[in-house]
């Protein structure tokens, strides 16, 4: 049973690794609002990652970071809200083929505290406009699991892998994975190997989708291979949904044998045990 918010008197990861500003593009609610709501809700730290996706194709929404104002913000906000909430700069970086040098430059430029990968295009088509109404969706997830594969063999500048099924949130059904596991074995095997996180992303409940992402087969088979490497991501874009979800999150990752949830500083992990 999945509950709609977070029980006060129940044990909580006050702990938000994956939030979003009006640095994004695809958010409207200004940094200080989105900070002020943390506080509000009672988030001991908070890492902002705000989206940098160099090569996205949709012109409209290019999702390119202004770094400078963005690293200079948050550097100030740090000292501002010091005494209320820990704040960590992060960033969201979408992995594409051809743009490595680009999210590079970009990652290396100032010292981050966390850098999540996450992927949002399938090859060179944007999910978010995509129709998958028409489309041979077992085609569609084994080559957009396959693409994923091949582009961490080459670009692994990044601390968690953000949102993996995410996939299963526009196709707009679960979906049979038969056809990827084999696939999904490498990545999950790739990422232990390079030390990478993975993360709980409660973000599907808000948009109606009563899944985990990833979904349970893909945590439980991470942690079957080893990993370790947790980490929990409201994906909020707006001050309501942080944490949105962690209660049940915990149980659930703790149900799968997860017994440490990460945070990061500097790049860096640091394990905590699970509440």
């Amino acid at each position: 049973m999945i509950s709609n918010k977070n029980d006060q008197n129940s044990p909580i990861i006050c702990c938000d690794l994956h939030t979003h500003t009006g640095f994004s593009d695809d958010c409207d609610v200004p940094a200080d609002t989105m900070i002020q709501g943390a506080v509000k809700a009672g988030i001991k730290t908070l890492a902002i990652t705000d989206h940098h996706d160099p090569g996205y194709p949709d012109p409209e929404f290019p999702f390119l970071l202004d770094i400078d104002s963005y690293y200079s913000f948050m550097k100030n906000a740090k000292y501002r809200y010091m005494d209320q909430i820990e704040l960590l700069i992060g960033m969201e970086i979408g992995i594409m083929k051809g743009q490595y040098d680009k999210a590079n430059e970009y990652i290396n430029k100032y010292p981050f505290d966390v850098i999540i990968g996450s992927f949002h295009c399938m090859r060179n088509d944007d999910m978010y406009r995509f129709d998958f109404s028409k489309a041979d969706t077992g085609f569609l997830l084994k080559d957009f699991y396959e693409y994923m594969y091949e582009c961490l063999l080459e670009f692994d500048n990044f601390d968690i892998a953000g949102h993996f099924s995410i996939m299963d949130r526009y196709i707009g059904q679960i979906c049979d994975y038969s056809q990827c596991m084999d696939t999904i074995d490498e990545i999950l095997k790739l990422l232990i190997k390079k030390g990478k996180g993975i993360e709980i992303n409660t973000s599907n409940f808000r948009y109606g989708t009563d899944s985990w992402l990833p979904r349970e087969s893909i945590l439980r088979r991470y942690v079957e291979l080893g990993g370790k490497m947790l980490t929990f991501g409201s994906d909020a874009h707006s001050p309501e949904y942080y944490m949105y979800h962690f209660k049940d999150a915990v149980e659930f990752a703790k149900s799968l044998g997860f017994k440490y949830y990460c945070q990061f500083r500097a790049r860096k992990p640091e394990f905590q045990l699970l509440p």
